[in-house]
């Protein structure tokens, strides 16, 4: 029987933390770089919606809803932005109203806005059957109902 001594103990062999390190520092920045630009596209989302609603506040409501438009063609289920393009559209429907346009007109406007811009359907297919309604019949429609 042979005794062990120090110099005799079984050693592991030495891992390479040149690999290790270098995969640990490519996943960290995959992982940044998917970060960057999923905040990178949060923050252009909510720069639009700034916009558009700094033009609703000027009183461009179609210019508004085009721009909420742009940006909701890349990102249809963004709510924010779809709830400004509502804003927008409505907003530019009582303004039309207000100017005395034909109802028929404001109608097929607002018909060829759900049309092209299903995301509005929700909320301003009520809006359209009044509007029509109201074209029909001839009777004025009061701006301010929404």
């Amino acid at each position: 029987m042979t005794a062990r001594t120090e110099s005799s103990s079984v050693t592991r062999p030495p891992v390479d933390t040149h690999h290790v390190t270098r995969w640990v520092v490519l996943a960290v920045l995959a992982l940044a770089a998917v970060l960057a630009f999923s905040v990178r596209g949060l923050l252009a989302a909510r720069v639009v919606q700034s916009r558009a609603v700094a033009m609703i506040r000027a009183g461009n409501f179609a210019q508004a809803l085009e721009e909420a438009d742009l940006r909701l063609s890349r990102e249809p289920d963004d709510p924010h932005l779809r709830e400004v393009a509502v804003l927008a559209a409505r907003s530019h429907v009582d303004l039309l109203l207000e100017r005395k346009t034909p109802v028929a007109d404001v109608a097929a406007w607002l018909e060829d806005q759900l049309t092209r811009r299903p995301y509005l359907r929700p909320a301003l297919a009520g809006r359209l059957a009044e509007l029509q309604a109201a074209a029909r019949t001839d009777r004025p429609v009061d701006p301010e109902k929404k």
